[in-house]
């Protein structure tokens, strides 16, 4: 992230390893939290705000790349974990620590990057300090960001003829839920019956071989049937109700992250 034409940067740090990230924007901030007292009865009193306490509230969003596709993945696996955050704005260097992770957005358009949003989430030990002299200033250095193919999608082992969009959400309260928005040109051919997927798998990277199947994909609501001479792009919501895995298979890993 570049401001002012010098650059920002962002490291997620977990278990002594750091890692820098490709990110695009972040909102991670301390905020104010407490209750309000109603104005008094006939007169022009204001609602007033009892501050309480505070809050680490926010998110950032980054590309994904070989050397942080597993431990972003990672920190979804297990939410609860802690991780900090290591930010430096120019005008100032924050840590956050001992965050969690509260929700997330994986997107894609065809032909563009992938796109992670995490939005992190406050814990009872969790508190903001300035950086020290020990505190290392990572800056993430460029590799090959990678590319949705909506061509490389596969549902029930057909391979579809174009997924151009896709948002993955999860989000971790009580019980873990997962969505996932399918975007296409309207057609027989694509979804035919708009019934339960069984399988669905995004390739991230070939070459690296790294992939996400996704299993038991429940329809939310059937998509409208229109009448028009020219290409409809439409959208179909599933809910997830099995797992999501991520498969990182080459020469150096076989790993599989399931959430």
């Amino acid at each position: 992230m570049t401001i002012q034409g010098k650059s920002c940067t962002l490291t997620a740090a977990r278990d002594g390893y750091y890692y820098p990230l490709p990110y695009s924007e972040e909102t991670v901030r301390l905020a104010s939290k407490g209750y309000a007292l109603p104005g008094v009865i006939g007169e022009r009193n204001r609602e007033k705000l009892v501050i309480s306490g505070k809050t680490i509230q926010g998110c950032f969003v980054t590309m994904l790349e070989y050397q942080i596709v597993l431990p972003l993945f990672l920190l979804l696996f297990c939410p609860d974990e802690r991780f900090d955050l290591l930010a430096d704005r120019l005008a100032s260097k924050l840590i956050y620590k001992n965050l969690g992770t509260k929700s997330f957005e994986l997107r894609a358009e065809n032909k563009k990057s992938f796109y992670l949003k995490l939005d992190v989430n406050n814990n009872d030990d969790s508190y903001v300090t300035d950086w020290n002299i020990t505190t290392p200033s990572m800056k993430w250095e460029p590799s090959r960001i990678y590319t949705y193919d909506g061509h490389k999608v596969i549902a029930d082992r057909v391979t579809l003829p174009l997924v151009y969009a896709f948002e993955l959400t999860g989000s971790f309260t009580e019980k873990s839920k997962f969505q996932i928005t399918l975007h296409f040109p309207l057609s027989k051919e694509h979804f035919p019956t708009q019934k339960k997927i069984e399988k669905l798998t995004i390739q991230i990277d070939a070459e690296d071989g790294i992939s996400l199947d996704i299993y038991d994909l429940e329809p939310v609501a059937d998509m409208t049937d229109i009448n028009c001479a020219d290409t409809v792009l439409c959208f179909q919501k599933y809910n997830i109700t099995g797992v999501v895995v991520l498969n990182i298979h080459n020469q150096n890993t076989k790993t599989t992250v399931v959430l």
